[in-house]
C-alpha cells in the first residue's frame, strides 16, 4: 500500500530538515554566536534607557557626530562602501558614487539614533513614525488560520522593519537573528528588538523551531540579504549586477511549510519617518521551487535598492566570497528569470 499524500509530504519534509538545517543561517546582523531561542527578559541597560530619553533631534546630533568620526578620523569601512558602490553602479560617476557615500554614512547615523530612541517609545509612538501599507494582504491569511513568512532586508532602519511587523500584524512574530559572540550585547539587543512582543530565534535553530511550531499561528520574520557566510548552503544570482550568494533558508521555509510569503519593503519619507508595504512572493500552499523563491526576493530587494540605493547596508562585505565555477550549474536562477517567470503568470502579482 502506498503511503497517503499527507505522510509523504511529512516524510519528505522530515528529511530534508536535516539538510536545511543549516541553509535556514539568515537573520539580522551580527556574528554567529550562541544558539537557542531568545527573549526579551528585562529592561534596556541603564547607559541606553538614558541616552534613549534625550530629544530625537539631540541623538540625530550625537549620532551625526559619532558617524563622522567613524567616517572621517577612523575610515570605517569606507573603502568596503566605496567599492561597493563603485561595483554594483558603474554608471556613475566618482563624484555621484562619493555623494552616495556621504549619503549613507549620515542616514546610517540617523538610523543610530533610532535605534536608541527605541528605547524610550511607547508602541504608539513607534506607530506614529511607521505607515505599512496592504498590511490587509497579511492579515488575510492570519484571520484564515494560516501563518505567514515575512522577509525584510537591511534598507533604511531596518530595526523598525521587525517592530513595525510586530505591531501591525496581530499574530506572534518570531524572528531569525544571529546572536552576537558578546553575551552582555547579544542581550541587549534582544532586549531592544523584543520590546514590543517579538520573539527571537537563532539562526542556526529557525527552520527547526519553525517547523516544530508549525500547528501554531504565528509570522516568522527575517532579513536574508546578507553574505551568508556561515551557511554550508549558497544560491549564486545576478544581484545589482554582480554574482552574489543568498541563503537559501527561506525559500526552504516556504516549501516545507507552505506558508504565504511577503517581502516587507522601506522607503524613507523623511528624516525618522518611514513607509512599508506588503509584497505577495508566494501564496499559502504554492511552495515553490527554493531556488525560484530566492530569486523572486533577490529581485524585489534590487528593486527596493536601485530606487534608494543609499539607504542599504554598503559597509557590509556583501561579496567576500566568488562564485564557484560549478555553482548552481542545474538551476541557473536569476533576478532577471524570476521577473520572466512573474510576466508569464508563475508568480503572485504585488
Amino acid at each position: 500500500m502506498s503511503p497517503s499524500p499527507d505522510k509523504k509530504q511529512d516524510s519528505e519534509t522530515e528529511r530534508d530538515t536535516s539538510a536545511a538545517g543549516d541553509a535556514a543561517d539568515a537573520g539580522a546582523a551580527g556574528d554567529a554566536g550562541a544558539a537557542g531561542d531568545a527573549g526579551a527578559a528585562g529592561r534596556p541597560a541603564w547607559w541606553l534607557r538614558a541616552l534613549s530619553r534625550l530629544p530625537l533631534g539631540a541623538l540625530y546630533a550625537l549620532t551625526a557626530g559619532v558617524m563622522w568620526l567613524l567616517r572621517h578620523g577612523l575610515r570605517f569601512r569606507v573603502a568596503v562602501a566605496r567599492d561597493n558602490l563603485s561595483r554594483c553602479f558603474p554608471e556613475r560617476s566618482a563624484a555621484e558614487i562619493e555623494q552616495l557615500l556621504g549619503q549613507y554614512y549620515r542616514q546610517l547615523s540617523q538610523v543610530a539614533a533610532e535605534f536608541i530612541k527605541t528605547a524610550d517609545l511607547s508602541a504608539d509612538q513607534l506607530r506614529a513614525h511607521l505607515q505599512l501599507h496592504n498590511v490587509d494582504r497579511i492579515q488575510a491569511e492570519t484571520r484564515a488560520g494560516r501563518s505567514v513568512l515575512l522577509l525584510g532586508a537591511h534598507q533604511c532602519n531596518w530595526e523598525w522593519t521587525l517592530q513595525a511587523t510586530v505591531l501591525s500584524m496581530g499574530v506572534q512574530i518570531e524572528a531569525g537573528y544571529k546572536p552576537l559572540h558578546s553575551a552582555y550585547f547579544d542581550a541587549e539587543l534582544r532586549k531592544m528588538r523584543c520590546r514590543y512582543g517579538g520573539h527571537l530565534i537563532s539562526a542556526k535553530r529557525l527552520l527547526r523551531e519553525v517547523l516544530r511550531r508549525r500547528g501554531q499561528l504565528h509570522g516568522v520574520a527575517m532579513h536574508a540579504d546578507q553574505m551568508p557566510a556561515s551557511s554550508g548552503r549558497r544560491q549564486w544570482l545576478s544581484f545589482l549586477g554582480r554574482d552574489t550568494a543568498f541563503y537559501p533558508g527561506p525559500g526552504e521555509i516556504a516549501r516545507m511549510t507552505g506558508y504565504a510569503a511577503f517581502f516587507i519593503p522601506m522607503r524613507r519619507v523623511r528624516r525618522g519617518y518611514y513607509e512599508l508595504d506588503c509584497v505577495p512572493i508566494c501564496a499559502a500552499g504554492e511552495r515553490l521551487d527554493p531556488q525560484l523563491f530566492t530569486a523572486r526576493y533577490a529581485e524585489l530587494v534590487e528593486q527596493m535598492i536601485r530606487a534608494s540605493p543609499a539607504d542599504w547596508t554598503w559597509i557590509h562585505k556583501r561579496w567576500k566570497f566568488a562564485r564557484p565555477s560549478d555553482a548552481d550549474q542545474a538551476h541557473p536562477a536569476s533576478a532577471g528569470q524570476a521577473n520572466a517567470d512573474r510576466q508569464a503568470g508563475g508568480a503572485v502579482s504585488p
